[in-house]
């Protein structure tokens, strides 16, 4: 059950600090989950999508014919699959009375609003780490201690993400140009002896400017790192923190266009009457004298091309 605050809560004895309020809100640019696949605006809350079966594309089918002969024809193979889109949801009440009170220097709705806005980050790094950064779901998984990235001896992640690359170009003719990790591996990866010798060229070391030059050195448009925190127990226990991505790197390809005949790696299926990627509502009842928002979000991360990833499992 939500914790919501009294009036005591809010209405302090003590003189106030009116330009003083401690709160901890993670910056956007932490989490990875909205920013790696494409969102795909779906008419309904699940449905179907075809898929090209992937040898009839890389056959050697063109045949001699001699003039007058006959044509031999060709065929496309399709399979399909589907996607479920499922919806998360919570709702606020701040009383009337609680309001009135409030001595807090600042607005008890835009408090509340930063919260469901966290709230629903946290959730979809949370579904990411879930859904694609774990065993089992990519074309290949690398979970072998030998090519540990903290293992500055006898690690070699310039290889290994070169062996990736080339295993997704060799099975699916497609380029890899995504790198997905949690801080811990980015970290491993920034003290490693042979990425340092490539980042000493770097001009001014500021923090994006190394990542962009990571990237570059691992050939790689898009090289994301999820620093994303939080707690999974409830409010009775005591706050610990966890990383929600942790010690695993996904390298796959990524077109965020993707359409008709595209192929992305996955994509996150929304549903806006279910709330989309997020949507804020106000209560139009005014539940019990109190100003009430509900936020609701429908979405379904799905990974649409297995063969488009590669995956190391505990790679520090």
């Amino acid at each position: 059950m939500a914790t919501i605050p009294t009036i005591n809560d809010v209405q302090a004895v003590d003189p106030v600090l009116t330009n003083l309020l401690i709160g901890y809100s993670q910056a956007e640019d932490r989490f990875v989950a909205s920013k790696v696949f494409p969102f795909v605006p779906s008419e309904k809350d699940s449905g179907l999508y075809y898929i090209f079966t992937k040898k009839y594309f890389f056959m050697d089918d063109l045949k001699p014919r001699a003039p007058g002969g006959d044509f031999l024809t060709v065929g496309l193979g399709v399979t399909s699959d589907t996607y479920a889109t499922f919806q998360w949801a919570r709702s606020f009440v701040i009383p009337d009375e609680t309001q009135a009170n409030s001595q807090v220097p600042m607005d008890l709705m835009t408090a509340f609003l930063k919260k469901m806005s966290q709230a629903s980050l946290i959730r979809k790094e949370v579904a990411f780490s879930t859904d694609f950064m774990v065993t089992g779901v990519w074309a290949t998984d690398d979970n072998n201690s030998a090519t540990d990235w903290d293992d500055f001896s006898a690690g070699d992640p310039v290889a290994n993400v070169k062996l990736a690359t080339r295993t997704i170009s060799n099975n699916t003719g497609q380029a890899a140009n995504t790198m997905v990790m949690g801080y811990i591996v980015d970290e491993a990866l920034t003290l490693h002896p042979d990425v340092i010798d490539r980042l000493k060229y770097t001009q001014a070391a500021t923090e994006r400017t190394i990542r962009q030059a990571l990237a570059a050195i691992f050939d790689k448009e898009n090289y994301f790192v999820s620093k994303a925190t939080y707690t999974n127990t409830n409010e009775a226990v005591a706050f610990s923190a966890t990383a929600i991505i942790d010690d695993d790197c996904l390298i796959c390809h990524v077109d965020p266009g993707a359409g008709v005949f595209g192929a992305t790696a996955g994509k996150t299926f929304t549903w806006a009457p279910g709330g989309g990627e997020g949507a804020i509502f106000a209560d139009p009842g005014r539940h019990n004298h109190g100003d009430a928002r509900q936020h609701k979000e429908q979405w379904d991360q799905k990974a649409t091309a297995t063969d488009l990833g590669y995956f190391f499992a505990d790679i520090v």
